[in-house]
């Protein structure tokens, strides 16, 4: 049985779909297939189908796995299992008009929205109690407005990235929703080779798609600043904190890795040394099938903090210390 993977054919989401596609050596670029040596030998095909179409392919069993965005599964009348949340390919579902009648959300009172995500609109507008007039399923959307099909648009757009040409003359009246990309998986049934490479492309996928947002943040810190710094990082996760010597700690947390020259900046300001970032990498999609197991020293493995000096508290920082004790 062949393997079928859906990915988006456009839209925002499409090309973070690919490229993760590809890292994992199952994608049809050359990228992909640079990946591909030590996979399990797959009979696979990759469709690229308009991406409102792929929960319904799923929910009805033509698709094994599909990599999509959130925001289409949430919309899609069929539900269908998600089997990994990842943390590339962000987008929002935003507001949008170049009508000067409306300044706020809240103005779109009787005014016509199109958007190619109806069903999530309709539920926002009805919780923020606006009884639009009539919200126009259209995709792409954007253009609607001045063609006079509608007085505004919800459009799906990437924060970090370039908008639609038609997007940067209108405004923004407010945020719908936020989405993330996500791997559904299909009603299809599976043998046993098709179960295994499944298996396989999700643990790359996993691997790929679940460390791309974070750097692992290791310092060494005088222990009465521990408290402060962990503050300052702000992490989802509890710090990993260890004794290093008389006075001295070490900490080691996740953070945003589009936070982290920020970050080391604060931290190196306050006195902190040593201070070390690297990727996180996920080795649960085991191991290429011509290693012999042999057990070799880590090249990412952290290396051993030097001697460290007397602890001194900068000016600051004591006094601020020096209250909370």
């Amino acid at each position: 049985m062949t393997l079928r993977i859906a990915v988006p054919e456009r839209g925002v989401v499409a090309a973070a779909a690919r490229t993760l596609l590809d890292t994992t050596g199952y994608g049809t670029s050359p990228a992909g297939e640079l990946a591909a040596p030590g996979l399990v030998a797959p009979p696979v095909k990759v469709f690229a189908l308009p991406e409102r179409d792929i929960p319904i392919y799923a929910a009805e069993g033509e698709l094994h796995l599909a990599l999509v965005g959130s925001l289409t599964v949430d919309e899609a009348s069929m539900a269908v299992p998600v089997a990994l949340h990842l943390d590339v390919g962000r987008h929002e579902l935003a507001l949008f008009t170049s009508d000067a009648r409306f300044a706020t959300e809240g103005d779109l009172n009787g005014a016509r929205v199109a958007t190619p995500l109806p069903n999530l609109v309709r539920r926002h507008l009805a919780t923020s109690a606006i009884a639009a007039q009539r919200v126009i399923p259209l995709d792409p959307a954007e253009h609607a407005v001045a063609l006079g099909i509608a007085d505004a648009v919800a459009a799906v757009t990437d924060p970090r990235g370039e908008m639609t040409p038609l997007l940067p003359a209108m405004r923004r009246l407010a945020g719908i929703r936020s989405g993330h990309l996500v791997v559904v998986e299909g009603n299809s049934p599976d043998d046993q080779p098709t179960l295994r490479v499944k298996q396989q492309l999700l643990a790359r996928l996993r691997a790929a798609g679940t460390a791309g947002g974070t750097e692992l943040l290791q310092y060494d810190c005088p222990t009465p600043l521990v408290e402060h710094t962990t503050e300052l990082v702000g992490a989802t996760r509890s710090a990993e904190i260890s004794a290093l010597s008389p006075g001295w700690s070490t900490v080691r947390v996740l953070v945003g890795r589009d936070r982290t020259e920020a970050l080391v900046e604060e931290l190196l300001d306050v006195g902190c040394r040593e201070l070390i970032t690297f990727v996180p990498r996920d080795h649960r999609s085991g191991r290429p099938d011509d290693e012999d197991g042999a057990v070799t020293a880590d090249p990412e493995a952290l290396p051993v903090p030097r001697g460290l000096p007397e602890v001194t508290l900068p000016t600051h920082v004591r006094g601020r210390h020096a209250a909370r004790s």
